[in-house]
């Protein structure tokens, strides 16, 4: 009976354990059933929300394109190298850890098979060398030589920032290397967008600067038309990988690591590329006027400078070279904060003079005329003034027209004296605040504070007649530009702008023309300014730039920097072609020790430029018209055309050598020893003559194109010493021309026959 009993207990308990046994298994039958069926999509959800996310994407910045056609601005996308050295664990069909064999250390194998390191680690180190050749290749395969090797090898290894995209796909690409290859740091992507300039640092203050790597906010043209060029950020499916690395998921294809990082947005949260814009820069204009503008600084020893060249109509910036010394570097370079052409303010000198000269005429209270005469050399206009000086200039008097040539101080000082003596801010300075611009004009460049410009009041006398010559007014080099482009458009100013048009759908879209001021002087007075300013360059202050192709209406400009200083700034001013003007140009630059007249040739080379490119520019009236002259002097007909022709001579040899010649020499001055030819400007209805001239005793004379007997007897007679090397008529002298005399001083002449 006991052992009955036993037998029953233990049937009762392997019945207990089997009904156990099905209940488990029915319960785990039943969670499979119920995960797989009932709630499979809601577990299947789970875990697609923790191995795929929605990650933001960046969209493509526009582009930023030359009115020539060429980019300037592009996006180009950099990436971080950084690897991953760390050794995983083995694992066999099970998913079970392998051993090293008779031992109980785990097995562990590198991220790059040993096989594929050894064969391509070389030309991973080339590709990082070409890419920054400062670090040889031997010095990148030292440093992953011993982060590979280290007992303990990192799993996050930055080897070199800002790697260009191309050169981190060719790594990428190495057989076995892909997956050191770290794509992910959390969330964020190793790729970022950066912006690039194509033409390195030329007009890289308009284009923009963006100052920091990681800033959002850019300068010049890229600052102003953000919200054009940004669009707008989007977000993009990603899926999780081991170590924390996601990649974007493209449909249902297969990503790799080497296919492009920009996928489809998903619906609400589309990427919107950014739109391009046209510039108003040429590159090719932009890049002669850079090399001369940094020439011309560098030979004069100046701190900054700018040239700008403007289209007369449209008001659009062709040129804007903004170049600023480097003292650490000794080198020119463009700036982000600092563009000289806006943003400075310095005291124009006489390119002031025609403002003023604008406003008088403006003025119907009185008549001027260009034949009206005026003094000139030296005169005190009150008790409490100073003595305003013509330098190199004799006390005489001179007609309007040829004032303005000469660029005389006393004269305007005397105009402004004789009419608005009484009447100086409420009269004449409201008169020339009609008509220049000293508020901002607001240009379309961001980053470049442009400063109201600063007068004084005038009330003072030596305040009022240092007005009249271009002083106690700071305006930047731009507004100036402006001014004479309102002159070259019959009156008309248009606002400078830097963005041509905007890129829509494949098409540009141009912006339209915005006028500051529809009219700022009658066509009359604008066509009277621009024979004055015609007379400067032809047989005036800005003499150096004639030339026989096309003809330039232009002002040149010397502002002494502070009273007493050695150093001034330096500006020429003018548009071409001076009979139907289409461009116009300035050049400034700051802190030399020279005269407004050595700007010219950076003018000029532009100005040669811009004729040799546009073939709608026809210069060939004024070639025809020139040939014409020359003819006529060879037949010997016409009086004006058949004068020999001298830079500066005894004007007894000057008769003399009419004489023999059997020509009439009643107009060759009798009243200096000395005389010079002055070409004959029919816009002024001037004809060519000789004129006198007296060499200034404290001066050293200019004795450009003079032949070496003539250069010789005038420096001699100054007491000078003369040395020269070459032959034919001087092109260059040293010291310069106007520089001060001192004892002992030898002028030294580099001669070159005239082709």
């Amino acid at each position: 009976m006991a052992k009955n009993d036993r037998i029953t207990s233990r049937a009762k308990v392997g019945v207990l354990f089997l009904i156990l046994v099905g209940v488990f298994g029915l319960a785990i039958l039943w969670s499979s059933i119920k995960v797989t069926w009932i709630d499979g999509d809601m577990w299947r959800k789970r875990a697609e929300d923790l191995t795929k996310d929605y990650m933001p994407m960046e969209a493509h910045r526009g582009n930023i394109y030359s009115s020539d056609g060429k980019t300037l601005a592009t996006t180009v996308p950099e990436c971080d190298l950084i690897f991953d050295f760390s050794r995983r664990p083995v694992l066999n069909k099970q998913g079970k850890v392998k051993y090293k064999e008779g031992t109980h250390d785990t097995l562990f194998l590198p991220t790059i098979a040993d096989s594929n390191y050894t064969k391509y680690v070389d030309s991973v180190c080339l590709i990082l060398h070409n890419a920054y050749p400062d670090s040889s290749a031997a010095a990148f395969r030292r440093i992953l030589d011993k982060e590979r090797n280290a007992k303990k090898p990192r799993a996050y290894v930055v080897i070199q920032r800002h790697l260009p995209y191309s050169d981190w796909d060719k790594i990428c690409r190495m057989p076995g290397w892909r997956h050191a290859v770290v794509k992910y740091n959390g969330k964020e992507s190793v790729i970022h967008n950066n912006r690039f300039h194509i033409y390195g640092n030329m007009a890289e203050s308009t284009i923009g600067f963006k100052p920091s790597y990681l800033s959002e906010k850019y300068t010049g043209l890229e600052g102003y038309y953000d919200s054009i060029l940004r669009g707008r950020d989007g977000k993009v499916l990603c899926r999780r990988l081991t170590r924390g690395s996601w990649i974007p998921v493209r449909g249902s294809g297969n990503i790799t690591v080497s296919d492009t990082i920009r996928t489809d947005s998903i619906p609400g949260f589309p990427v919107i590329d950014g739109q391009s814009i046209v510039a108003t820069i040429d590159t090719r204009l932009q890049d002669i006027s850079q090399y001369s503008l940094e020439k011309t600084l560098r030979r004069y020893g100046s701190t900054a400078g700018c040239a700008i060249l403007m289209e007369v109509e449209t008001g659009n910036v062709l040129v804007c070279s903004s170049l600023i010394l480097d003292t650490a570097k000794n080198k020119y370079e463009e700036k982000p904060y600092r563009n000289v052409a806006v943003t400075d303010l310095y005291e124009p000198g006489s390119i002031f003079k025609p403002v003023l000269l604008t406003a008088m005429y403006n003025d119907n209270s009185f008549t001027l005329d260009t034949s009206m005469l005026l003094p000139v050399g030296t005169k005190r206009f009150s008790a409490n003034s100073k003595v305003v000086v013509d330098h190199d200039m004799p006390n005489a008097m001179y007609p309007l027209w040829k004032a303005v040539a000469v660029s005389s101080n006393v004269a305007f000082c005397e105009l402004a004296w004789r009419f608005y003596n009484n009447h100086r801010r409420d009269t004449l300075f409201a008169q020339v605040s009609r008509i220049f611009p000293f508020q901002k004009i607001n240009v379309d460049l961001t980053g470049c504070n442009e400063y109201t410009s600063r007068t004084h009041s005038l009330r003072y006398d030596n305040d009022f007649l240092r007005f009249c010559y271009g002083y106690t007014a700071a305006v930047s080099p731009l507004r100036m530009a402006t001014f004479y482009n309102a002159l070259a458009n019959k009156g008309k100013m248009v606002k400078p702008r830097f963005c041509k048009g905007i890129i829509v759908d494949g098409k540009m879209e141009e912006l339209p023309v915005q006028v500051i001021n529809e009219r700022i002087c009658s066509e009359k007075t604008a066509e009277t300014l621009r024979d004055l300013l015609i007379g400067v360059v032809e047989g005036g202050t800005g003499d150096n730039i004639k030339n026989d192709t096309y003809t330039i209406a232009g002002k040149t400009g010397t502002a002494v920097t502070k009273p007493g200083a050695t150093t001034s700034n330096a500006t020429f001013v003018g548009f071409f072609p001076a009979d139907k003007p289409k461009y116009t140009c300035l050049v400034m630059m700051r802190d030399i020790n020279y005269f407004g007249r050595n700007a010219a040739p950076v003018f000029q080379d532009i100005a040669d430029c811009v004729v040799s490119l546009d073939k709608e520019l026809d210069c060939r009236p004024t070639m025809n018209k020139m040939a014409e002259i020359k003819k006529s002097q060879r037949n010997g007909k016409g009086m004006q055309y058949t004068l020999p022709t001298v830079a500066k001579a005894p004007q007894a040899e000057v008769r003399l050598v009419h004489k023999r010649l059997g020509l009439d020499y009643s107009n060759v001055t009798m009243q200096s020893k000395w005389c010079t030819f002055r070409d004959p400007v029919d816009s002024l209805g001037l004809r060519g003559e000789y004129v006198k001239y007296e060499a200034s005793q404290q001066r050293v004379p200019n004795c450009y194109g003079m032949t070496v007997k003539d250069a010789i007897l005038l420096c001699r007679s100054l007491g000078l010493d003369v040395t020269f090397e070459g032959y034919g008529k001087v092109v260059e002298q040293t010291p310069k021309a106007r520089t001060p005399m001192t004892k002992g001083t030898t002028v030294h002449l580099k001669l070159k026959p005239k082709r």
